[in-house]
């Protein structure tokens, strides 16, 4: 017998019924010897990349020095803008941010940066982070052996001793100072910050006033685009919770589909199929890294075309075996199944958003911070608008789709036969929030969404609920991104 499953559910269609049944003995196509070289393969790339990774994450990013003067300055323009806002704004962004010290982390992020790539500019970034937290001793310090390091560090060191280590400016040198610091410095926190304490030491009230607007204007800006962003969430959030409500206290249905789980091939070709899918992923990744340039058309559609094995490996397996893809993910609905569709998919975004509430209020309380590169999606940052579009693409259309067909379509349902329901969520989620390279508290927010996920597979027995749920999560973030970073 080519299969070996349990009895097929009684109230399951008759064309899957009709699918379940074992056929006549084939070879399968996928070999367990190649599935073990594969399965080597992957472990083998997880322990050589990823593992390392999350020790030195300033080595993923391409522009680490750029992108940490963009994350740090508008952070500190919209803290700035925060400390003068209602104070349900103040509520309502330390219930979804946490109470952090941004001078403090930033003074954190660029000691390290500092250490692995100690650029002149960023270094005069973290003598402005230091001197606007009080810390004049380390700031002096600094400055001693810039003197005889060239025009340009003795330039900023000129500045820095005027704004936090001299008592007093005359007001044509600090004029000149400030023109100075005007026409070298990119507009923002770091040059506004600069001006206004060389203003304050030279006595001049109203510069000093028009570079602290400056930073509370673009502030206010940014504070007006994420409390959009959060809004929207939240009236998600009410909905969500309104029919999520219902289906508890009245015991409503959310099956979606007839998705068979136990799924309709052995553990071993779901692992066989899993694992090839992974491997044909990783190298078109590594092909792409060390052989095109990063700026090239292929490059950038590469996250597109490397889910293509998956796709290609589930469709020939499927082909061979006779069986049907919407039968076997649930993708034909079943009649009413739209409406659950979207009442499933609220449910999801529901306890979505409150489970990251309470990572962030558990990561507070247990003094677990993020590492600023954890996630940091450059393309979106800096790429040009081609580069933006294939990453929106990627992030909210084709990824939803790959990841839910391999880690809940294939992976989890596989697990599913061999340690049961709970202990296949939990692996499943595990391996997905693994294999996105992410610190604890990424690790942590990815591992609960793939918990989500499984679950509204199994309890939809459809895998377009968690497809929807997915996107949408990806959608937020990326529009958070962009509007709050690149923008």
């Amino acid at each position: 017998m080519l299969y070996s499953r349990p009895v097929p559910d009684a109230d399951q269609p008759a064309e899957i019924l009709q699918a379940s049944v074992p056929g006549p003995h084939r070879p399968s196509i996928l070999s367990p010897w190649v599935t073990a070289i594969y399965g080597l393969f992957v472990g083998v790339y997880l322990g050589l990349a990823i593992v390392p990774a999350s020790s030195s994450r300033l080595d993923q990013l391409d522009r680490p020095e750029d992108s940490l003067e963009r994350l740090v300055s508008r952070d500190l323009d919209m803290r700035e803008a925060l400390r003068r806002a209602a104070d349900w704004k103040r509520a309502l962004y330390v219930a979804f941010a946490g109470p952090e010290d941004p001078l403090g982390d930033a003074i954190v992020w660029y000691d390290e940066l500092v250490g692995a790539y100690p650029a002149p500019r960023t270094q005069f970034y973290r003598l402005i982070l230091l001197g606007e937290d009080g810390q004049l001793n380390r700031v002096g310090a600094t400055l001693v052996p810039w003197e005889f390091q060239g025009a340009s560090q003795a330039r900023m060191a000129k500045w820095v001793r005027a704004a936090y280590l001299t008592p007093a400016l005359d007001r044509a040198t600090g004029r000149s100072l400030v023109a100075e610091i005007r026409s070298e410095l990119t507009p923002g926190w770091f040059a506004d910050a600069l001006v206004a304490r060389v203003a304050a030491a030279m006595g001049d009230e109203a510069l000093q006033a028009n570079a602290e607007a400056a930073i509370v204007a673009r502030g206010e800006a940014l504070l007006d685009r994420w409390i959009g962003l959060i809004l929207g969430q939240l009236a998600l959030l009410v909905v969500g919770t309104v029919v999520l409500g219902r289906v508890l206290t009245r015991r409503l249905s959310l099956v979606v589909g007839d998705a068979p789980l136990p799924p309709l091939w052995s553990p071993q070709d779901g692992l066989g199929l899993f694992v090839r899918g992974v491997v044909g992923f990783l190298l078109i990744g590594l092909a792409t890294t060390f052989l095109l340039p990063k700026e090239s058309l292929f490059a950038g559609i590469s996250t597109l075309t490397a889910g293509v094995p998956m796709v290609w490996w589930t469709l020939r397996y499927f082909s061979l075996r006779g069986l049907s893809l919407p039968l076997a993910f649930g993708l034909k609905l079943r009649p009413g199944g739209a409406a659950r569709i979207v009442g499933a998919t609220l449910v999801i975004i529901t306890l979505s958003v409150l489970g990251e509430v309470l990572i962030t209020v558990g990561s507070n309380a247990l003094h677990i911070k993020a590492h600023w590169a954890d996630g940091l999606l450059e393309n979106l940052l800096w790429g040009p608008s081609w580069l933006v579009t294939c990453e929106l693409l990627d992030s909210i259309v084709w990824a939803p789709l790959i990841e839910e067909l391999a880690f809940r379509g294939v992976l989890y349902a596989t697990l599913r036969m061999a340690i049961g329901v709970w202990p296949a969520i939990g692996v499943s989620a595990a391996f997905f929030a693994l294999v996105h390279g992410y610190g604890v508290i990424g690790f942590a927010s990815v591992f609960w969404s793939g918990i989500l996920w499984a679950l509204a597979y199994e309890r939809t027995r459809s895998l377009l609920p968690a497809i929807l749920g997915h996107a949408i999560n990806n959608l937020f973030v990326s529009v958070e991104f962009i509007w709050l970073l690149r923008v």
